[in-house]
């Protein structure tokens, strides 16, 4: 069997939300200079998607490093999706893949709203970007109570050991934002 006859998903693909489509359609290839402004642009959607009531506080982009092109965007979809794993960095990553047609990211930056969590620092570390930009530390994610797994002290030496540069925490309370409006709409904290 050639593999395309008979396919049976594990699960449902994951649908990207409508205004996500739109907002990635409008900014593909957008060239958005700077570790502040990528990093505003993922925020800026994880209040969106607070917003838009598609899923949790958390955004993230992958974008080419020489040209600081956006290539793809995610947002956390676990709620509507129903499954655990669909975070933000997860599916941005997922979709550069697909959308480029290569399993190894490399020349990409993944920049992240919030500090990946231990999963999402893990799937980091195998989707071959070269750089991890965040905005939010992980203490935001958990001040509401998001459990962020453990990943170790010393976790970015474990990152420069694989030549991913991390920069963060940036923008500071702006990074925030996201979660105090995930509060004040009473969102599912999972």
């Amino acid at each position: 069997m050639d593999g395309t006859a008979k396919c049976q998903f594990l699960v449902e693909p994951i649908p990207m939300p409508q205004w996500l489509r739109e907002v990635e359609a409008a900014n593909l290839g957008r060239v958005i200079k700077g570790d502040d402004a990528q990093v505003r642009f993922t925020v800026d959607l994880a209040a969106e998607n607070v917003r838009h009531g598609t899923g949790g506080p958390f955004a993230a982009a992958i974008f080419e490093l020489k040209s600081e092109r956006l290539l793809a965007v995610g947002v956390n979809v676990v709620v509507p999706s129903g499954q655990s794993w669909a975070h933000a960095e997860m599916t941005a990553v997922s979709h550069a893949q697909k959308s480029l047609g290569k399993l190894e990211l490399r020349g990409c930056a993944l920049v992240s709203s919030c500090e990946p969590c231990a999963m999402c620092s893990g799937a980091t570390l195998w989707s071959g970007v070269e750089r991890l930009v965040f905005g939010a530390p992980r203490e935001a994610a958990e001040n509401i109570g998001f459990d962020e797994g453990y990943k170790g002290e010393h976790w970015r030496q474990e990152f420069a050991k694989r030549n991913i540069l991390v920069t963060g925490p940036l923008l500071g309370e702006a990074a925030v934002a996201p979660f105090t409006l995930y509060l004040q709409t009473n969102g599912r904290i999972y």
